[in-house]
C-alpha cells in the first residue's frame, strides 16, 4: 500500500524511507546532545565538588596517621568499595552437578 500525497498521487517508497530515516537521524542525535549536556553536567559537579573538598585532613590508617587531600581519601575509599562490591556482588561461576552415568 502506497502512501497518497496531497495531490492524490502515491508517494514514492523511497522517500518514505528517507523520511523515517532522517526522523531517525534527528532523534539520534537529539539523544547524543542531551547526553552531551548531562556528561557536562556531571563534570561541572565533579569539579565543584573537588575544589570544595581539597584541604588535607588527619587520616589514621591502621599502622600510622597522615594529613591527605579530603579528595583523595573519598577517592580510594569510593574505589575500595567498588572493587570489594564487585567481589562480592559479581556472579560466580554456575556449577553443574551432573551425575555421569555409571555404565553397567
Amino acid at each position: 500500500m502506497h502512501r497518497e500525497q496531497s495531490g492524490g498521487e502515491p508517494e514514492d517508497p523511497r522517500s518514505v524511507e528517507d523520511r523515517d530515516r532522517l526522523h531517525q537521524l534527528q532523534r539520534h542525535r537529539q539523544a547524543r546532545v542531551a547526553k552531551a549536556i548531562l556528561f557536562l553536567g556531571i563534570l561541572a559537579i565533579l569539579i565543584l565538588f573537588i575544589v570544595w573538598n581539597s584541604q588535607r585532613v588527619p587520616v589514621n590508617y591502621v599502622f600510622f596517621k597522615a594529613h591527605n587531600r579530603l579528595i583523595w581519601v573519598m577517592l580510594v575509599c569510593a574505589l575500595l568499595g567498588g572493587i570489594i562490591g564487585f567481589i562480592v556482588g559479581r556472579p560466580g561461576r554456575t556449577f553443574n552437578f551432573r551425575h555421569k552415568d555409571e555404565e553397567t
